[in-house]
């Protein structure tokens, strides 16, 4: 199949600057901040707690409810199918009161996300401090680990058997940027641009059920006005792909800006059926201002999936197309 191989929305650059500790004062130019983290959870599951609503938060929260199809709408079984799928690449333990959510996530993204979002680790925090000093300096600055030579560790300690983790209880991230970027043009704006990548370990070799992620890499953008130094930052727009093990790749985009829409694609992917076929290829849609889901879908391998749409983050104009009214989802994070 030739595949359209979709880019990331943002382009991360590495700079590489000298770095210092994560106490550094203040200066005209920040040296970069990023420091190595070696910390032990007791689970790496993201949950709703405390009265804080994390798991809306994570990054298919909307797009799982948004499948649902509104009543007397045809999704051609779909959504279920959709969520199983998402169930298994993202480690989703889905609602048995409402099957439309989800009650846990476990996977890396959403939890480096929550330990961000909640100041739980000081380098992270150093990061989110050093955009907010950029963007009130006017000065670019960038936090990257690779240029430090630092290596973010996460290692969960439940179902230890003496014999230490196992290769799903070490999550490694090669990859974290922050960055900030300024328009030449008046009015004058600032965005910032957060990456990271995550890189699983190899499974045992009698494992029949190892973890889907194989590799996976997050860019997000974000408003530089609006960025604080503490707590949840929302993104404008952000891209998550990964590599999986079994049912192909995965490249997922989310708008939350003006025409607010996320965009899911499965390449190389197997075991979901429409209409009685199984696609090789499919993308669906959710345009959350008109409350309608749209979706593409190929069956044949050697087909094109590019189309001509010139928007990557959008379903391209290919094989066979249908359309569904959804149930609307609110106060998108």
């Amino acid at each position: 199949m030739r595949h359209l191989r979709h880019t990331a929305l943002l382009t991360i650059t590495t700079f590489f600057i000298i770095g210092c500790g994560p106490d550094s004062p203040s200066d005209s130019k920040r040296l970069n901040p990023a420091a190595s983290v070696s910390t032990s959870f007791e689970s790496f599951t993201v949950e709703d707690h405390g009265g804080m609503p994390f798991l809306s938060r994570t990054i298919f929260f909307d797009f799982y409810q948004g499948l649902e199809a509104a009543e007397g709408e045809d999704d051609k079984g779909l959504a279920s199918q959709l969520r199983t799928r998402l169930n298994v690449l993202m480690g989703l333990t889905q609602s048995d009161e409402d099957p439309t959510t989800y009650v846990a996530a476990r996977n890396p993204f959403d939890l480096l996300h929550y330990l961000i979002n909640t100041d739980q680790i000081a380098t992270f925090n150093d990061g989110k401090r050093l955009m907010r000093d950029s963007l009130e300096s006017g000065s670019p600055e960038n936090y990257n680990t690779p240029a430090n030579n630092a290596i973010i560790r996460f290692t969960e300690l439940a179902g230890e058997d003496g014999s230490g983790p196992g290769p799903d209880q070490v999550w490694i991230y090669p990859l974290l940027d922050w960055k900030t970027n300024f328009s030449q043009l008046e009015p004058r704006t600032s965005v910032v641009f957060r990456s990271a990548q995550f890189i699983a370990r190899p499974p045992e070799e009698d494992d029949e059920n190892p973890a889907e992620i194989q590799s996976a890499f997050w860019s997000g953008r974000f408003d530089g006005d609006n960025f604080s130094a503490t707590g949840y930052n929302r993104p404008n727009a952000s891209n998550f792909n990964a590599t999986g093990r079994n049912f192909g790749n995965v490249d997922f985009f989310k708008i939350l800006t003006g025409s607010e829409y996320d965009t899911l694609f499965l390449n190389e992917t197997s075991g979901i059926t429409i209409e009685g076929e199984e696609p090789v290829f499919i993308c669906a849609q959710i345009d959350y201002s008109r409350d309608e889901v749209r979706v593409a879908y190929i069956t044949d391998p050697e087909a094109d999936t590019r189309g001509t749409n010139a928007d990557p983050s959008q379903c391209p104009n290919v094989g066979s197309t249908f359309t569904y009214s959804s149930e609307p989802v609110t106060q998108r994070q």
